[in-house]
């Protein structure tokens, strides 16, 4: 069994995929509080269902890969998984490499059931990038452009202006991460850019984007650092950058700066 400082205020947050991290405990000795007999029969039927939202890996060409993971731990496995540990584990894939979505399905069904001592069937879900209350065909996915990301270094110099006709665009990101500078936690979000004026370059936007993975920053500075950024380098007439970060600890900050807008319509998305 790994080592674990459980309920410890501090605690090391790896990227580098390490199934040593989860923590299983036998369910007899929580049973027997309860008066459930070791090899006995259970009164009952029944699972653990277990959902992810925001599991993620690099592919091949080290793009970030996101998706909704779900896994079931039947009642009858030998052994539970500690919450904590588990979060950990799925954390250690966000910086590894993997050739395709069965070699990380793979590895997930393989670790978790040794730790269960059971099968455990996994799916993960993709993301389909839907606003909620509708999507504005005008609001473009940036998603699946195919790019490449040699490194995740903070660089605004990817940001650039392609030399054509102004244009209103609105864009947006699922695969953003940062990290808080206090704890090292990590820290999704959909960045959605909206502006007015020169086309910016997608693939740049989105590796300029991408770059924050292992960035440290405040949510609120996360917004400004982009809306700044883009205004250095691609001079729009009009930008509203909103940084929709998800859920940590039962609340979600959303950050927006504007300038040329009379106001930004929040409207909660479907990852919060």
């Amino acid at each position: 069994m790994p080592e674990l400082s459980l309920g410890s205020a501090s605690t090391s947050y790896t990227n580098q995929y390490a199934p040593a991290l989860l923590y299983p405990i036998s369910r007899q000795l929580q049973r027997e509080k309860i008066g459930i007999k070791e090899n006995g029969d259970l009164p009952f039927s029944g699972r653990e269902v277990w959902n992810g939202y925001e599991f993620s890996w690099l592919s091949s060409s080290g793009k970030p890969v996101i998706g909704i993971i779900q896994f079931e731990v039947p009642a009858t496995s030998p052994m539970l998984l500690e919450s904590k540990s588990v979060k950990l584990y799925l954390g250690s894939f966000s910086g590894t490499f993997f050739d395709s979505k069965a070699d990380v399905l793979a590895r997930l069904e393989a670790d978790l059931s040794a730790a269960a001592q059971a099968p455990v069937p996994v799916v993960i879900i993709p993301f389909e990038g839907s606003l909620v209350g509708g999507v504005d065909p005008a609001i473009q996915c940036l998603d699946e452009l195919d790019i490449e990301m040699p490194s995740f270094s903070y660089e605004p110099g990817q940001l650039a202006k392609l030399p054509t006709r102004k244009v209103e665009q609105t864009l947006y990101t699922d695969l953003f991460r940062s990290l808080c500078p206090i704890t090292g936690q990590p820290d999704y979000a959909r960045i959605l850019i909206g502006y007015t004026g020169h086309e910016i370059d997608k693939k740049r936007l989105l590796q300029y984007l991408l770059s924050y993975r292992e960035h440290e920053e405040f949510a609120e500075q996360v917004s400004e650092r982009i809306f700044l950024d883009i205004m250095h380098r691609c001079a729009p007439a009009k930008l509203v950058v909103a940084a929709e970060f998800t859920r940590r600890g039962g609340v979600d900050i959303n950050s927006h700066r504007w300038i040329g807008f009379e106001d930004w319509v929040y409207r909660r998305n479907y990852r919060q």
